[in-house]
C-alpha cells in the first residue's frame, strides 16, 4: 500500500511546492511565500574546452530571482556562489524554480563564461498535475519527467582558455605599492624589497607622511600616532614585529568617530598582518643573513579544506646596532650656575634576538557567518654596552678657578628580557541585505619586561688627578602591560541613499611597574618607583551618511567616551591617585562632493583628546641620573580640533594623486618644562629637573601631496612632499617666544624597477628639513642611559630643533625556478651614510630663565645590509584530504548556499 501511495504523496509535494512559487496578484504575497520555498537544484562540471580536463577551483556563481524582505518583491541577485572541486563539479540546492538563472563561471587563465538557464515549468505542471490526480496509476515516465524538471543536470560547461588574459595577469595586473584613498593610505609591504629581513620600525621609514627618528620614535605628520595591529591596542613594539610577517600598513591622518578619540591626536598606523586564506595548502621558508653576521629566518603555513582555514607564521630574528654619538652642552647662556661646559662622545651596542609566532583558524560556518580565533606569541632580550665619556670645563671667570675641570666615565650594561602574548575573537555575519553587516571581536594582550642595569660612575678632577667619586648604580626593573578590548560594530544602509553605522568598545588596560634604584648596593627608595595603573574606556559611536545629490554627500558622526583611570605609588608610602572620571563627547563631519568619475573633494572635521598618563600625573622617574622627570598631579588633558582638505583624483588603477591640505590646534597642550639643576649628594652630581605642565595651545599646518604612478609596465613611482609649520604658545610658562612658526618640509620618493630575467631594484630616498622638536619631546635629544647623551625632556621652546637630513636605500631582487617560487634579495639602508640625527635645544627654565645650550649628534648602522632567501611552496589544484566518495564538495565559506529569508 506505501509503495502505491508513494507517487502520489510525492507527486503531491512537487506540485503544491511549484504551484506556491507561480505569481499570484503580480508579486503579492503568493509569491513572496514561494520564493521561500526552495526544491531546485543544478549541477554539472566545468572542463577545459581544449583538453576536455576538468577545472578545479573555479568561482561559479548563480544568479536569480529572491524574494526580498525589506521590499517585499521579487529582485534578482546572487543566490549561491562556491569554488568547483578538484573533479570539476558543482551544485547548487534549494532553489527557487520560477523564473531565469545566470550561471557565471571565472577561472584564472580562462575567458569569463556565462549562461542562463531554468527549470521547464510547462513540463513540469503538465506531469505534476496528471500525477496528483492519478493516484495509484502514476506513470513511471510522468514522475521521472517530473522529478527531472526539478534536479537538472547542465552536463559540462566547456571554457576557453584566454592566453591574453593570463599575459596581462603576469605583466600588467600586478598593483601598485601603495594604494591612495581620501580616507587612508594602504601600504603593499610585499612590494617593499628593501625592508625584507627587518622590522616594522624599517616598513615605516618608507611610507609617506611617517618619520622614524634613530630611537624609534615614530611621528606622523610631526605628531605622535597611535600604533595598531589588525585594528586593535597592542602590547608589542614596533621593533618586535618582523616586517615578513606583515601585508598592509594603512595611514590614518584624520580617524573619523569609529577609532578611539585619544588614538585620533596624532593620527593612527595599522599594522595588518597576513592572514591566507587560499584554496588547499601554501606557504613560504625564507632565511637571511646581516652586515654583523646576524641571521633571520621565518616559515608561513595556511590549510585551508573544507570549513576550516588554518594559517601558521614563525619568525627568528638576531639583532645587533651599533651607534655612535656626541653632545655639547654650554650654560654660560645666563646667570644660573654651575657655569659649565660639557663634551660628551658615547659608544653603544646592542645584541640580542626576537621571535614572532602567529596561528589561527577561521571557520566558515556558511555564507553569512565567519569566526576567526587567532593567537600571538613574542620573546626577546636584548643587552646593551654603552661607554660613555664626558669633559666638564668651568667658566674661566671671578666665580671659578682657571683650572677646575673633570673627566667622567660611564660604562654601563643593560638587559631587556620581553614576552607578549595576545587571543582574539572576531565574528561576522553578513545580512541579505547588501552593505548591512554586524562585527564582534574581543581581545586580550599581555606585555610582560624585566630589566636590569649597571652603571659604573667614575668622575676626577684633570686639575689635580684627584678622584671626586665612583659610584656604582644599578636599577632593577619589571612590569606588565594587559589590554582588553571589546568591540562590536553594526552597518546598514537605510535607503539607497542613506546609511546608519554605530558601535561600542570597551578598553580595559592594566599597568603595574616596580624600578628599584641601588647605589654602592643600598637601595634609594626615594628614587626607586612601585606603581599600579588602571584605564578603562567605555565608547560608543554612531555615524549618518547620506548622498545629497548624485555628487555631494555627507556624514555626522558622534562618539562619546567614559573614562575611568586610577592607581597607587607604593615605593615608599601609598599615593593614591583616586579615580579620575572623564565623560566627553567627540563630534565630526565629513563632506564629500565628486568632481567627476575619478576625482573628489573631502572637507573633515574631527574632535580627539591626550589624557595624561598615570606616569605624568604621579610617578618620579630617576632612571636617568643627570635628568630626572617628575610627575605633575596638576595635569589637565589636551582638547584637539583638526581640520583636513583632501583631493583626491584616480586616473586609471595605475595612477593616482592625493593633495590634502590640515590644521589641527591643541588648547592645554601636555609639554616638557625644565627647572634649574639641582644637586644630588648620594651620586654627587648636578641633576637637571623636567617635569610636565599645560602650555595655552599648540598648533600645526601644512599641505602634502602624494602620488603614486605607474608611466611603464616595469616602472613603479611614488613620491610625497610635505611642507608644515607648527607653533606653541607658552606665555602662562613663561616662555614668550614660542608662538613663532617655524616651516619644515620632508619629501620621500620611491623607484621600483622590473627588470628583464626577473629582475627588480627599488630605490627608497627621504630628506628631512631643519624641524621643530615636538613639545612632548618626540623625536628629540638622546635617549639618555639607552640612547646616549644626556636626553630628558625638551622644553616647550621653537628655538629646539632636529637638524636636516637625508639617507638613500637601495635593494635588487632575483626571481628564479619554476613559477619564480624562489627569490633572492639584497638590501642595503643609508647607502652613503647619511643619517645623521642631531638637535639643537635652548633650554628654558620654568621661571623664563635660560639654562643651557645643547648639540646632539647620533648616527647609527651606516650601510646596514642583509641577504635573504626564500622559496613559496603550495597547491590549490587538489582536495588535501581524499574522500573515498564522489560528493561534489561545496566551497568551503559559501556552505549550502542558502541565502534566502532570515538572519
Amino acid at each position: 500500500m506505501i509503495k502505491k501511495l508513494f507517487p502520489g504523496v510525492l507527486a503531491f509535494f512537487l506540485f503544491t511546492q511549484v504551484y506556491a512559487q507561480m505569481p499570484v496578484g503580480g508579486m503579492g504575497s503568493g509569491a513572496g511565500k514561494g520564493a521561500r520555498a526552495k526544491v531546485g537544484h543544478f549541477y554539472g562540471k566545468v572542463v577545459d574546452s581544449i583538453t576536455g580536463k576538468a577545472v578545479p577551483f573555479a568561482a561559479i556563481q548563480i544568479t536569480g530571482p529572491q524574494w526580498d524582505s525589506v521590499t517585499h518583491s521579487l529582485k534578482t541577485m546572487a543566490l549561491q556562489g562556491q569554488l568547483t572541486g578538484d573533479n570539476g563539479e558543482f551544485s547548487f540546492t534549494k532553489l527557487p524554480v520560477v523564473g531565469q538563472f545566470t550561471i557565471a563561471i571565472n577561472a584564472m587563465g580562462y575567458r569569463n563564461f556565462s549562461e542562463t538557464v531554468s527549470f521547464d515549468l510547462s513540463k513540469l505542471m503538465k506531469n505534476g498535475k496528471k500525477l496528483s490526480q492519478s493516484g495509484d496509476n502514476a506513470d513511471p515516465n510522468a514522475m521521472a519527467s517530473l522529478i527531472n524538471a526539478v534536479d537538472k543536470d547542465l552536463g559540462n560547461i566547456r571554457v576557453s582558455p584566454d592566453a591574453t588574459q593570463i599575459k596581462a595577469v603576469t605583466v600588467n595586473g600586478a598593483a601598485p605599492p601603495m594604494e591612495l584613498k581620501l580616507d587612508k593610505r594602504v601600504f603593499d609591504v610585499s612590494k617593499s624589497l628593501t625592508t625584507t629581513g627587518g622590522t616594522a620600525e624599517d616598513v615605516l621609514k618608507n611610507i609617506p607622511a611617517v618619520n622614524v627618528d634613530i630611537d624609534g620614535n615614530v611621528t606622523l605628520r610631526n605628531a605622535s600616532p597611535t600604533i595598531y595591529v589588525d585594528g586593535l591596542p597592542t602590547t608589542l613594539t614596533i621593533d618586535q614585529i618582523p616586517a615578513d610577517e606583515i601585508d598592509k600598513i594603512e595611514v590614518i591622518t584624520n580617524p573619523s568617530a569609529k577609532f578611539d578619540a585619544s588614538a585620533g591626536s596624532g593620527g593612527i598606523i595599522n599594522i595588518i598582518m597576513k592572514h591566507n586564506q587560499a584554496v588547499g595548502y601554501n606557504g613560504s621558508i625564507r632565511a637571511g643573513i646581516d652586515k654583523y653576521g646576524k641571521s633571520n629566518a621565518g616559515f608561513d603555513f595556511n590549510l585551508r579544506q573544507g570549513k576550516i582555514n588554518w594559517f601558521l607564521n614563525v619568525h627568528y630574528h638576531q639583532v645587533k646596532h651599533i651607534m655612535y654619538g656626541s653632545e655639547t652642552r654650554d650654560t654660560l647662556h645666563g646667570q644660573a650656575a654651575p657655569y659649565l661646559e660639557n663634551n660628551q662622545n658615547d659608544t653603544n651596542t646592542m645584541n640580542g634576538y626576537f621571535a614572532f609566532v602567529r596561528t589561527g583558524f577561521d571557520y566558515f560556518i556558511n555564507n553569512r557567518n565567519t569566526i576567526t580565533l587567532s593567537g600571538t606569541y613574542g620573546t626577546g632580550n636584548f643587552n646593551v654596552i654603552d661607554q660613555l665619556h664626558t669633559n666638564t670645563d668651568t667658566v674661566r671667570n671671578a666665580i671659578a678657578p682657571a683650572n677646575a675641570s673633570s673627566y667622567t666615565y660611564e660604562n654601563s650594561t643593560s638587559s631587556r628580557i620581553f614576552k607578549n602574548t595576545g587571543v582574539s575573537l572576531l565574528y561576522k555575519h553578513l545580512f541579505p541585505k547588501e552593505d548591512e553587516n554586524i562585527t564582534a571581536s574581543i581581545s586580550a594582550n599581555d606585555g610582560n619586561s624585566t630589566g636590569t642595569g649597571n652603571f659604573d660612575i667614575y668622575d676626577y678632577s684633570t686639575a689635580n688627578n684627584q678622584d671626586i667619586s665612583n659610584i656604582l648604580e644599578q636599577q632593577l626593573s619589571n612590569g606588565t602591560n594587559y589590554y582588553y578590548v571589546g568591540k562590536l560594530d553594526f552597518s546598514a544602509p537605510l535607503s539607497k541613499k542613506t546609511k546608519l553605522e554605530a558601535g561600542i568598545m570597551a578598553t580595559l588596560n592594566n599597568v603595574t611597574s616596580n624600578n628599584d634604584i641601588l647605589i654602592d648596593g643600598e637601595t634609594n627608595r626615594a628614587e626607586s618607583t612601585d606603581y599600579t595603573f588602571n584605564n578603562n574606556i567605555y565608547a560608543a559611536y554612531i555615524t549618518f551618511s547620506e548622498d545629497l545629490t548624485s555628487r555631494l554627500s555627507y556624514q555626522l558622526a558622534l562618539r562619546t567616551e567614559q573614562s575611568l583611570y586610577s592607581g597607587q605609588e607604593t615605593d615608599t608610602a601609598v599615593i593614591k591617585l583616586n579615580t579620575q572620571s572623564l565623560f566627553k563627547p567627540f563630534p565630526g563631519a565629513f563632506v564629500t562632493y565628486h568632481l567627476t568619475e575619478k576625482s573628489d573633494l573631502q572637507l573633515s572635521y574631527t574632535t580627539h583628546i591626550t589624557r595624561p598618563s598615570f606616569s605624568q600625573l604621579v610617578v618620579n622617574n630617576y632612571s636617568n641620573p643627570e635628568s630626572i622627570q617628575l610627575a605633575n598631579p596638576n595635569l589637565a588633558p589636551a582638547y584637539q580640533n583638526s581640520f583636513e582638505l583632501n583631493y583626491m583624483n584616480t586616473f586609471d588603477k595605475r595612477n593616482s594623486l592625493l593633495v590634502s591640505a590640515y590644521y589641527k590646534i591643541t588648547y592645554d597642550l601636555i609639554a616638557n618644562q625644565q627647572s634649574a639643576p639641582k644637586y644630588d649628594s648620594a651620586l654627587k652630581i648636578d641633576q637637571y629637573i623636567n617635569s610636565y605642565a599645560n602650555a595655552n595651545y599648540g598648533y600645526s599646518e601644512g599641505a602634502e601631496i602624494t602620488s603614486q604612478n605607474s608611466p611603464t609596465s616595469w616602472l613603479d613611482i611614488t613620491a610625497n612632499f610635505n611642507l608644515y609649520e607648527s607653533g606653541i604658545n607658552a606665555t602662562n610658562l613663561n616662555v614668550p617666544d614660542t608662538t613663532k612658526p617655524y616651516l619644515s618640509y620632508f619629501a620621500k620618493l620611491n623607484l621600483t624597477f622590473k627588470l628583464p630575467k626577473n629582475f627588480s631594484i627599488q630605490l627608497n630616498s627621504s630628506y628631512q628639513s631643519k624641524t621643530q622638536i615636538s613639545p612632548d619631546g618626540g623625536g628629540g635629544g638622546g635617549g639618555g642611559r639607552w640612547g646616549g647623551g644626556y636626553g630628558g625632556g625638551i622644553t616647550p621652546s621653537s628655538t629646539g630643533y632636529i637638524s636636516s637630513t637625508y639617507t638613500i636605500d637601495g635593494a635588487v631582487k632575483k626571481e628564479f625556478l619554476k613559477n619564480n617560487k624562489a627569490s633572492v634579495t639584497f638590501n642595503i639602508r643609508d647607502i652613503f651614510a647619511t643619517a645623521v640625527n642631531g638637535t639643537t635645544v635652548d633650554a628654558v627654565s620654568e621661571d623664563g630663565m635660560p639654562l643651557y645650550y645643547q648639540t646632539t649628534s647620533r648616527h647609527r648602522d651606516a650601510r646596514y645590509f642583509t641577504i635573504n632567501l626564500s622559496y613559496r611552496f603550495g597547491q590549490t589544484d587538489l582536495s588535501i584530504f581524499k574522500r573515498k566518495n564522489n560528493d561534489i564538495q561545496t566551497s568551503p565559506d559559501m556552505g549550502t548556499g542558502d541565502t534566502g529569508g532570515g538572519n
